[in-house]
């Protein structure tokens, strides 16, 4: 966007934007070593041979014959209920739908801003390079990747994909609105210059993630949009349609009109890869059932196992207090059990917990990231923790 464009935003939607996307997850610093979340074995994955695959539409199937304790699915149901902002809670077990329940404003065909789960659907494009070898190999320079940038230096692309790129930056205020609206995203979040070395700490950047969408196009020639609606959108049966251009902000209230299936652009047109994808839960559900099964669909492999078991191994631990970080996901214990999931702000979750065969979806609305009525956060992972527990086998 030329300089001159930048004055058709007010300063109060710059302020609004940059506070409230800047919240999408404002990372502490790394703490003591933790104890392992996957075993040294990995995950225990469910047999990916299924009696259907829901391309054409998930199957509904009762909780009792997948071992699901109906009485605790309650108490998630009625935690969901009681929070006003609370969306969607959407339960896919064995490959079926064994509970599924839409709150407030929330509904079947509701098709919101993922916020940051959509860094997670960036990552599965980097797979998509690396099984199609136009990128080789994780340990790659990114300068190398996207020689227009040598001020990537000794950032290789693993510290792009796990946060450790060192790289300064602000998740909000001025300098996110800086970001937000200039010419090119990728220069502008180079600018900030080095904190630390590459390799060193984790710093939660959402103009760290962007690089990856914007190598997809840089390597490959396609933009990132058309390649997920391509490789993993259409196989799935997920429907999807690109943005011809970016679109412009005026205002907040602009920002917040609907949209569906669909995915943001920067000002260069290419997809945003912090935020700004647009699906509805059952959609979201094709997505982490995609992972529960390594990458398969139906009778082919979207993703390499390689890259899935890759994205979803701990490669930074000890963030947040009970996570690690993998590639664009973040692994944790649930219910006493090993998980993965890609979250984003005000409540989103794709949650997978291999062992269980299960897949949980949760939506909020994000807006407010608070609690109306208790001015705290909900606690959208004890609502996760709740459904792991109803799982009784």
């Amino acid at each position: 966007m030329k300089t001159n464009q930048r004055s058709r935003y007010s300063q109060r939607f710059q302020i609004a934007f940059a506070f409230l996307v800047g919240l999408l997850l404002i990372s502490p610093s790394c703490e003591k070593e933790p104890d392992p979340i996957v075993p040294t074995n990995g995950y225990d994955w469910p047999d990916n041979e299924r009696s259907y695959w829901p391309t054409e539409a998930w199957e509904v199937s009762s909780m009792e014959e997948h071992h699901v304790d109906a009485a605790k699915i309650s108490l998630a149901d009625e935690f969901a209920e009681n929070d006003p902002l609370a969306r969607a809670l959407l339960v896919i077990k064995d490959g079926y739908i064994v509970f599924e329940n839409y709150y407030g404003e929330g509904g079947i065909d509701e098709s919101t801003d993922l916020w940051s789960v959509t860094k997670s659907y960036s990552s599965a494009l980097v797979g998509l390079l690396m099984d199609q070898h136009i990128v080789q190999s994780t340990s790659q320079l990114m300068m190398d990747l996207m020689s227009d940038y040598p001020e990537f230096d000794e950032i290789t692309l693993h510290h792009v994909l796990t946060m450790t790129t060192g790289l300064s930056w602000a998740e909000s205020g001025p300098l996110w609105v800086e970001w937000a609206f200039s010419d090119d995203w990728v220069a502008s979040a180079l600018s900030r210059g080095q904190d630390r070395g590459p390799g060193e700490k984790f710093y939660y950047s959402s103009g760290n993630s962007h690089f990856l969408t914007s190598l997809v196009y840089y390597s490959s020639g396609i933009k990132p949009g058309t390649m997920a609606k391509e490789y993993l959108f259409d196989p799935m049966g997920v429907p999807f349609d690109t943005l011809d251009q970016p679109i412009v902000y005026n205002t907040w209230s602009d920002y917040q009109k609907p949209m569906y299936q669909t995915w943001r652009q920067d000002t260069k047109g290419i997809e945003t890869a912090s935020f700004g994808l647009y699906m509805t839960a059952r959609d979201m559900a094709k997505f982490g059932f995609l992972y529960l099964n390594r990458g398969r669909w139906e009778d082919e492999n979207l993703l390499s196992e390689s890259w899935v078991k890759a994205s979803t191994r701990e490669h930074v631990t000890g963030i947040y207090g009970r996570y690690s970080y993998g590639y664009q996901w973040y692994i944790t214990m649930v219910g006493g059990e090993s998980a993965f999931l890609a979250s984003g702000y005000g409540g989103q979750i794709i949650g997978v917990v291999p062992s269980k065969d299960l897949v949980v979806i949760l939506k909020y609305e994000a807006e407010d990231p608070v609690h109306p009525e208790t001015g705290s956060p909900h606690d959208d992972m004890h609502l996760f923790e709740l459904v792991v527990e109803s799982i009784v086998e």
